[in-house]
């Protein structure tokens, strides 16, 4: 049987479609609305470094020429748009014999049946990678699936990292100056940019042991409405995440324990968890420009200096009926253009 003789109903325009069609639905970060997304036709990103310079203007009579606006020389960065291709294959045996339940009948399976279901596990495989990219920006440090360091934001933009330890295992520590130290270098280095808030994503550990420290619990307790607060300490369900939320000191700590399966230094696959123990990263929140997600076309003639989408989806039939092999990929760019700004938490002790 040759491929061009059996009448596929679909189309890489259809399949890439319907795809993007299916809801994100995993991922607190993409649920936080943190990033901005833009589709692009290039591979290449340039980013534009320009510090704006703020000052307080000089009082003039009316009619007087403008104070001259201070520019400040600027420096372009060019980043590439990483590329995630995956294969999938539907075979006869996927399909043959097996019954799908509809209301109170079954019936035969079918390749329609079978495709939907291929359609959302292809959605949720790219939408884990770009939740863990958009992990991985706000840490500074952008890895693949094998562990692979596809950018160190610090090193791209010449920056250095920052962290506070909060020494949590101590009872004497400043929390409270632990907060504002925290506060006061991601506003520090915002240089221009606005922000609304600051968050912390800790794991369970960090979380625990913060809320359960004595000058926390000291802080809180001197009222009724504190011993509610920390007796019923809110959830939000977020992205699939039911994590507790806790603000202190105008930041707000949120808990994520979100995984995904990835290889180790041995190429075994582990379930990475996006937090390690002990551990946060800060970041300010309702930026303008900080935070950005930009998706380029695909490597495909066929989509050539178009407007990048999320995912596509490229259909091949096999010879002889053997089945449909699906050809997925994304290529997203997610990226903090001010590394300065993130501020990574720990407990040593």
């Amino acid at each position: 049987m040759d491929p061009e003789d059996f009448n596929f109903p679909y189309t890489h325009v259809d399949l890439t479609e319907q795809v993007n069609r299916i809801p994100n639905s995993y991922g607190l970060i993409r649920a936080m609305g943190l990033f901005d997304n833009e589709g692009t036709i290039s591979t290449i990103v340039e980013i534009r470094i320009e510090n704006g310079v703020l000052r307080v203007l000089p009082a003039k009579d009316r009619g007087a020429p403008g104070t001259p606006a201070q520019r400040e020389a600027g420096n372009t960065i060019f980043v590439e748009v990483p590329h995630f291709p995956d294969l999938d294959l539907i075979s006869p045996q996927d399909i043959q014999n097996l019954m799908i339940i509809v209301g109170r009948s079954k019936r035969p399976a079918t390749l329609d049946d079978e495709m939907v279901k291929r359609l959302a596990n292809i959605r949720n495989n790219h939408d884990i990678t770009l939740e863990y990219m958009r992990m991985g920006a706000l840490k500074g440090l952008i890895k693949d699936g094998n562990g692979q360091t596809i950018y160190n934001l610090y090193e791209v933009f010449n920056q250095t990292p920052q962290e506070v330890d909060f020494l949590l295992g101590t009872d004497g520590t400043d929390v409270i100056a632990k907060c504002d130290q925290v506060f006061q270098k991601v506003s520090e280095n915002l240089r221009g940019e606005t922000m609304s808030g600051v968050e912390v994503l800790v794991d369970n550990t960090f979380f625990n042991r913060l809320i359960q420290h004595p000058k926390v619990e000291k802080y809180w307790t001197t009222n009724q409405a504190g011993i509610q607060a920390i007796a019923q300490m809110e959830r939000q369900n977020l992205g699939g995440q039911w994590g507790r939320v806790f603000d202190f000191q105008n930041l707000r700590f949120r808990e994520y324990y979100g995984s995904a399966p990835v290889r180790n230094v041995n190429n075994e696959v582990v379930n990475e968890r996006f937090i390690a123990t002990n551990e946060g990263h800060a970041f300010p929140t309702g930026t303008r420009d900080t935070f950005k997600t930009w998706f380029a076309p695909a490597n495909d003639v066929r989509f050539v200096n178009t407007v990048g989408q999320d995912i596509y989806i490229s259909p091949d039939i096999l010879k002889h009926g053997a089945g449909i092999e699906l050809k997925s990929e994304s290529n997203p760019l997610a990226i903090c253009k001010r590394p300065e700004v993130l501020i990574k938490v720990k407990s040593s002790n």
